[in-house]
C-alpha cells in the first residue's frame, strides 16, 4: 500500500522536511460509518443491482444475456443487493476507511499540525472521480470556514 495508508496526514514528513508550520487536510475525517449508495430497481422489475453511477450497467447490456446475468450476480455479491447490505467492495472500502482514520488519529496524536482542515467527502463515492468539481468546492468550503483561523496565523512563520 503507499502513503495514503500508511501516513494518512504526513505532518511527520512535513516537520521532517523543515515545514515550520504545517496546514494539514485530512480527506478521510469523516468517512467511517459510510457506505456506497445504490439505486435499487422499480419493484415491478426483476431484481437487479444498479451501482452507484449506473455504468456498469451500460456494459454489462453490450454482453449476451447469459454473461449479463452472471455478471449481474457477482456485481451484487461485491456491491450488495440493496441500501442495507453491504457487499464485498463495501466492506472493504469501509474497513481501509477506518485503518486510516485510526493510523491518522494516532499518528496527530504524536505530532499533530498546527492547523487542520477536514472537507466533508463522505457523500463522494470511492470511484466517483466525475464529481470532482464537487470535491474541490467543498475544499474551498472547508477552508473558507477556517479562514479566521488562518488570518490569525503569525505572517512571518507562514509565508
Amino acid at each position: 500500500m503507499d502513503g495514503g495508508l500508511v501516513n494518512p496526514v504526513p505532518v511527520s514528513v512535513c516537520r521532517a522536511l523543515g515545514a515550520e508550520f504545517i496546514i494539514a487536510v485530512n480527506l478521510n475525517g469523516d468517512l467511517v460509518g459510510h457506505h456506497l449508495p445504490l439505486q435499487a430497481a422499480p419493484a415491478d422489475e426483476p431484481k437487479k443491482l444498479t451501482p452507484p453511477a449506473g455504468k456498469l450497467e451500460k456494459l454489462l447490456a453490450e454482453f449476451p444475456a447469459g454473461i449479463r446475468n452472471g455478471a449481474s450476480t457477482i456485481v451484487a455479491e461485491y456491491f450488495g443487493t440493496n441500501a442495507d447490505t453491504p457487499g464485498y467492495f463495501d466492506v472493504l472500502a469501509g474497513s481501509i476507511n477506518i485503518m486510516q482514520d485510526f493510523i491518522t488519529r494516532s499518528r496527530m496524536a504524536g505530532d499533530p499540525p498546527d492547523i487542520l482542515l477536514t472537507p466533508r467527502l463522505a457523500q463522494i463515492g470511492l470511484l466517483e472521480f466525475n464529481r470532482a468539481d464537487e470535491a474541490i468546492e467543498e475544499g474551498r468550503n472547508c477552508v473558507r470556514q477556517m479562514l479566521p483561523s488562518l488570518k490569525g496565523l503569525d505572517q512571518d512563520r507562514v509565508f
